[in-house]
């Protein structure tokens, strides 16, 4: 069924991931702007590094006049400074290859077409590689910890089909600065802390300890992902339930590291808004009593399993999940279906300029989770070669969709007919 020549380790597979990373770049040859969301996320290490502060007037006055926005006016909050709604967190994990970045452009002199140091090519550069640095080690620890539940080959071949099936390329090719690849790397330590609970006999003390920065390090991140807190905490009760015995002082342990670790995010919030704790996108952000479920999984405007269809298998891989690991599967079922609610019920339940549901990229462990049990599941050589041809077409169809958007074939940020959207590939190919 499968050629017994290919080492299902995890260096054939990021072998694999990074060679077609950069096959995929010299191809395609991407813009790496900071731009759209990216900006927001960015402005904050890049002024800090070269302001001092984390005053943003400057960085948004450039990205108005790149852009013909008008955040200068419409971000004003009644402190005065400019209400940048993204997340902190995706600055401080590329901050270490931004550093490196200035450190080299203080040595080598740069072309730099913008009207403020940071923006130039070295610092687009830079956040690729930070972000492509987390996508991969969250891959690297997805795979240790399915290693744990089902044969290496299937989780091996489930991380190549659900990667390549996904909005991931589009968001490591052609939009790094996004945080997408980065919450693939917060949610996968949290999954891959939550199984090592969950297989150990007792409980540890470092765990907890680690469970709380994780936690932590995913709510800096993108905020809206501390729902996943309900696979560990799942986890923690009904062992909790089982062992009859109470851990309070390793929970109190988790929730102190995890407060620790959110404070850069309370301190900015504190900063910009003037509170605490925010909804820094507005209160209109939520519409959690109007979700648009069937139109965020099936609207041709970047619905998820009409952009990416052949996600639809993780049901079937799930279903055969469960049949192995129920208590596990109904904790991760439990867990996709409120990111599939919160996701579809935020006013913008599209995604904006969406590449397919591009926050659903925080479950990329679910779906690579679904994929590995669909795959031990398949017994019959038939099924396999059926499965592979299906594969195979989605991911052309998936790479071919990505470029009908980056060219611009379709349009990211309009409504289109399902028509349009499965014709746009065959435009793609016609134009090769």
């Amino acid at each position: 069924m499968i050629s017994r020549k290919i080492k299902f380790n995890i260096t054939s597979l990021l072998f694999i991931l990074i060679a077609g990373l950069f096959f995929t770049v010299i191809i395609l040859k991407p813009s790496w702007q900071i731009g759209g969301d990216g900006f927001g996320y960015y402005s904050y290490i890049r002024s800090f590094l070269f302001d001092g502060d984390f005053v943003l007037q400057n960085e948004f006055a450039l990205f108005d006049s790149l852009y013909e926005h008008t955040t200068l006016q419409g971000w004003q909050t009644p402190v005065g400074q400019i209400g940048n709604p993204f997340a902190i967190g995706a600055a401080i994990l590329w901050s270490p290859f931004v550093i490196v970045a200035k450190a080299l452009t203080s040595i080598w002199q740069f072309n730099d077409q913008y009207s403020l140091a940071g923006f130039n090519p070295p610092f687009q550069i830079a956040i690729v590689l930070g972000t492509w640095f987390y996508f991969l080690s969250g891959i690297v620890l997805i795979f240790k910890t399915l290693n744990k539940l089902i044969n290496k080959k299937y989780t091996w071949l489930g991380i190549l089909a659900a990667i390549t099936l996904s909005p991931a390329p589009f968001y490591l090719i052609y939009e790094p600065s996004m945080a997408h690849g980065l919450t693939v790397f917060t949610t996968a330590w949290l999954f891959y802390l939550s199984i090592n609970i969950h297989k150990s006999s007792d409980f540890k003390l470092k765990d907890f300890i680690l469970l709380g920065l994780s936690l932590g390090l995913m709510f800096l991140v993108r905020w809206q992902d501390i729902l996943f807190a309900i696979v560990p905490a799942t986890i923690i009760f009904y062992k909790v339930y089982k062992q009859k015995k109470v851990e309070i002082k390793l929970i109190i342990t988790a929730l102190l590291f995890f407060i620790i670790s959110i404070i850069p995010q309370l301190l900015m919030w504190r900063h910009l808004f003037g509170s605490w704790l925010t909804v820094p996108q507005g209160a209109s952000f939520f519409q959690l009593s109007n979700p648009h479920i069937f139109d965020f999984l099936f609207s041709s405007y970047h619905g998820m399993l009409v952009i990416h269809p052949l996600l639809l298998f993780i049901v079937l891989g799930l279903f055969f999940a469960y049949k192995k690991e129920k208590f596990l599967t109904i904790i991760l079922i439990t867990s996709l279906l409120l990111q599939v609610y919160m996701n579809s019920a935020l006013y913008d339940w599209f995604g904006g300029g969406s590449f397919g549901a591009r926050r659903m990229l925080s479950s990329l462990f679910i779906f690579i989770f679904a994929w590995a049990f669909l795959f031990d599941g398949i017994k019959k050589k038939l099924i396999w070669i059926i499965m592979i041809i299906l594969v195979f077409t989605g991911i052309i169809f998936n790479g071919l969709l990505m470029m009908s958007y980056a060219k611009g074939v379709i349009p990211l940020n309009e409504y289109i007919s399902y028509n349009e959207v499965y014709k746009a590939p065959i435009k793609i190919l016609l134009s090769l």
